[in-house]
């Protein structure tokens, strides 16, 4: 399934993509993907091209977040959580410094 989310964030064309394997440290989701994106637009179709390939490949999306108004945008899966970010809100909240450790 993350390798199908990640062809699928691949094909909406997002930057910089890393996965944190989030088994070890809790209870609720598997892993958790950061991307990034370019501008607040293409956050909010990169959400709705994944709504629609979770979809069709058979996941759950328990919920998200798509306000074109946005820098930060989240998609949940279930087992997987996507964070797309916009431009330097990715270092401003430092989410990967924080799944890194």
């Amino acid at each position: 399934m993350l390798e199908k989310v990640i062809k699928s964030l691949e094909k909406a064309v997002v930057d910089d993509i890393k996965v944190y394997d989030m088994k070890e440290k809790t209870p609720f989701y598997d892993y958790t993907i950061i991307c990034s994106v370019n501008t607040s637009r293409q956050g909010a179709a990169c959400v709705n091209y994944l709504r629609d390939d979770a979809e069709k490949l058979g996941l759950w999306v328990r919920g998200y977040s798509s306000n074109p108004e946005s820098a930060w945008f989240l998609v949940d899966l279930n087992e997987i959580v996507v964070h797309i970010f916009v431009g330097e809100e990715r270092a401003r909240y430092n989410l990967d410094g924080m799944y890194a450790k």
